[in-house]
């Protein structure tokens, strides 16, 4: 059994749980109402967290869709690492929602991953983050799973 299994469960049952709705839709200043698309709740209902989603609002399924994608690059980075064993899907998957939802409740780190992915969509290419502060707060927040894992 590995330590990840004994962390987070084996194949049968994963310790670490995607987190409830309400720990990443989180109130966004100006936001203005607008309803969430069918496809950002069908994608956020299968990766990041268990539905029923509720009524999401457009600015806060886009705030989750790009911290998805800022915790993706963060979350291979990591697990590129010598040593380091990718974890089984479930497992990935949990620890990934729970640093969703790490950057989506700070304020600064949801701001600088929503900026980073608007720029990337405008740009048409899938850059990865600057390693910078909101890389490094990332990393420590998933750091204790990733050591217990050497």
């Amino acid at each position: 059994m590995g330590l990840f299994d004994w962390l987070f469960g084996g194949a049968g049952k994963t310790r670490i749980g995607r987190p409830p709705i309400s720990d990443i839709a989180v109130p966004i200043p100006g936001d203005d109402g607008t309803p969430a698309t069918k496809n950002q709740i069908d994608v956020i209902e299968r990766l990041v967290c268990e539905p029923p989603l509720g009524d999401l609002t457009y600015q806060q399924a886009a705030a989750i869709m790009s911290a998805r994608s800022y915790a993706k690059f963060v979350m291979d980075d990591v697990l590129s690492r010598p040593g380091i064993r990718h974890p089984r899907r479930p497992v990935y998957l949990a620890l990934q929602a729970n640093l969703i939802a790490f950057i989506v409740r700070d304020p600064q780190a949801r701001a600088y991953a929503c900026k980073w992915s608007d720029k990337n969509f405008e740009s048409g290419e899938e850059r990865p983050p600057p390693k910078n502060a909101h890389w490094q707060q990332a990393i420590a927040f998933i750091a204790p799973a990733i050591a217990a894992a050497r």
